[in-house]
């Protein structure tokens, strides 16, 4: 395909899924005239879901749902760092939790709505559009060559970073969500190396959920708080942007490392697979 169909055909599916998931969630919630605040927001993920999934398959890239166990697996030995940080966090805050809690104050019918929007938010929509949607589609416009899956990888992590603005919705304090903002970025940048690696979105997908349960867990299921700005300022503690900039950077370095050179040839190989 010549580059310049190539560019209006991955472009265009952007631009195509991006009017869609503005608009047609909010239309088909209010049209079932949905009140109920958990079950409202389940179904708009489900929705973004559908929406995006119809998009890329009817692109051609249905690829993007490959599943091997063997990849799966991958997932979590080629991004053992981000494995190793979320079992510490994970296994930390949850004796943490039990210690403090014993059990959680959140009520067991709101712990399980939860567990369910954060696996359908953080982990299938976020996953799916960043780096399921559009670095898929980044890198089929710009082309096979490591460049250009830099570049499709920078765009894709920005755009992940910039989602996490919606937390400034309701903050009293807007710089820990600038710090979220930031450090996203870098994760965004790590998850993408990872999934280029792998080729597997579903190891992608449960590896995202578990980092984010593992930070959540204490503060939101056990202490039922949702502050989220507080939240991350506690986290993250004096330094809060520094610490930010600093994750960023060590998470690029080690998304880079992923797709060094002599790893390059496994890259397209699971690209054309």
């Amino acid at each position: 395909m010549k580059t310049s169909l190539r560019l209006t055909k991955y472009l265009g599916g952007i631009v195509l899924a991006l009017i869609l998931i503005f608009t047609l969630p909010g239309i088909i919630v209010q049209r079932a005239n949905i009140t109920n605040k958990s079950l409202m927001e389940i179904v708009y993920l489900l929705s973004i879901i559908a929406i995006l999934s119809a998009v890329i398959i009817g692109f051609g890239e249905k690829s993007v749902f490959h599943f091997s166990f063997k990849s799966f697996k991958d997932t979590f030995t080629i991004g053992s760092v981000m494995t190793a940080v979320t079992l510490f966090y994970l296994i930390t805050n949850m004796y943490r939790s039990i210690k403090e809690y014993g059990t959680p104050l959140m009520d067991t019918k709101s712990v399980i709505s939860f567990l369910i929007t954060v696996f359908l938010g953080a982990g299938i929509r976020e996953e799916l559009l960043t780096r399921g949607f559009l670095l898929t589609f980044f890198k089929k416009a710009f082309g096979k060559s490591k460049a250009s899956y830099l570049f499709a990888m920078t765009l894709s992590s920005l755009i992940f970073g910039a989602m996490h603005l919606s937390n400034l919705n309701g903050a009293t304090n807007p710089t820990p969500i600038y710090a979220q903002i930031i450090y996203a970025v870098g994760i965004g940048f790590y998850l993408a190396a990872l999934y280029l690696r792998t080729g597997n979105l579903w190891g992608n997908i449960v590896l995202h959920y578990l980092f984010d349960i593992s930070l959540m867990v204490y503060p939101m299921i056990y202490a039922n708080r949702e502050d989220m700005d507080v939240l991350i300022g506690e986290w993250l503690g004096n330094g809060i942007i520094l610490k930010s900039i600093l994750i960023l950077i060590v998470s690029v370095l080690l998304g880079l490392y992923l797709i060094r050179d002599s790893k390059m040839k496994d890259v397209y190989q699971t690209v054309e697979n």
